[in-house]
């Protein structure tokens, strides 16, 4: 059992940091850096490792970096909070805040049943450089698949597709609410499946 020292608690802290607000892994990055590094940081920091504390380091981290988010965007959450109470209370999704209340539960779920179902193959199997890596380099694919899917394989946005067919009765201002609400819900689920 080892815990990390001071330049292993900085390295992983700043990697966190950096890592987390972009459509990367960080947890990901979080197994393949020291890996990389080789060493003790190799053996310090290795989930799959019996009794290895890294992991619930890993965790206090990915806690602090949402606790952060909560207090950066704190209007936002009071708009979702009041959105998924007025829905229970009157029974209907209708406003943008109500539908991204009810999309970040959603968007949740299937995490948390994956997280609880998986735990020991997440740690065994999935944390480790190999697989990693492998999982990395899939979601990016993934990525740009699906963002050259979005623009057309052009590289730029097709004239006219700003409005989502069926959503041509939407004023101004609720379009870009829900495109917010959708960009919203991919970064929910990115920053479950991180």
């Amino acid at each position: 059992m080892s815990v990390l020292t001071y330049p292993e608690a900085v390295g992983v802290g700043l990697l966190q940091g950096v890592t987390e607000l972009f459509p990367v892994s960080s947890l990901g990055h979080s197994i393949l850096i020291p890996a990389l590094l080789g060493g003790h940081w190799k053996q310090d920091l290795d989930v799959s490792a019996e009794d290895s504390l890294y992991l619930n380091e890993l965790v206090g981290l990915h806690l602090a970096t949402a606790l952060a988010l909560v207090a950066y965007f704190w209007r936002d959450w009071v708009r979702v909070i009041r959105g998924l109470s007025t829905s229970i209370t009157q029974r209907r999704i209708q406003t943008v805040d109500q539908r991204l209340a009810w999309l970040i539960i959603s968007a949740c779920i299937p995490v948390a049943v994956a997280g609880v179902a998986l735990d020991k193959v997440f740690r065994t199997t999935l944390g480790r450089p190999i697989p990693t890596a492998v999982f990395l380099a899939l979601n990016g694919i993934v990525l740009f698949v699906t963002e050259r899917l979005r623009r057309g394989g052009t590289g730029r946005r097709r004239a006219g597709a700003t409005v989502a067919p069926g959503e041509e009765h939407l004023s101004a201002e609720e379009q870009s609410d829900l495109r917010i609400t959708r960009m919203t819900f991919r970064q929910a689920i990115a920053i479950g499946a991180a």
